[in-house]
């Protein structure tokens, strides 16, 4: 997702996603990889599953969409007027890194590497 190494906030709540909806992330990307063209509206459903789970399992997730949601609508507004052109969004991918670097994002960070694993 990132063109250069993800910021550390964002690490570490992919992290997070990897490890409680893993399958759920393996369906949706593989959606996206089979629908080049029209992967926002056909894997939209996968997408749902996929956030519905992030935020059930990672604090992590859901502060960084409460602290940049300007930054996430910004890129998916991006994504939705470039569907076949994703590479076209990347500042505005870049800009919600930087969001998710944050003083309360590190805090939180530091935060959910003390907590055990649900």
């Amino acid at each position: 997702f990132f063109p250069t190494a993800a910021p550390r906030a964002m690490q570490a709540a992919l992290q997070q996603v990897e490890m409680h909806c893993s399958a759920e992330l393996e369906r949706y990307a593989a959606c996206v990889d089979g629908h080049s063209g029209t992967w926002l509206v056909d894997c939209d459903p996968l997408k749902s599953q996929l956030n519905a789970c992030a935020s059930s399992y990672s604090g992590l997730v859901e502060a960084i969409k409460s602290r940049c949601k300007p930054q996430i609508d910004q890129y998916e507004r991006c994504l939705k007027a470039n569907p076949a052109r994703p590479e076209t969004c990347t500042g505005k991918l870049e800009a919600l890194g930087d969001c998710t670097e944050g003083r309360e994002a590190q805090r939180l960070v530091a935060q959910q590497q003390q907590q055990p694993n649900r």
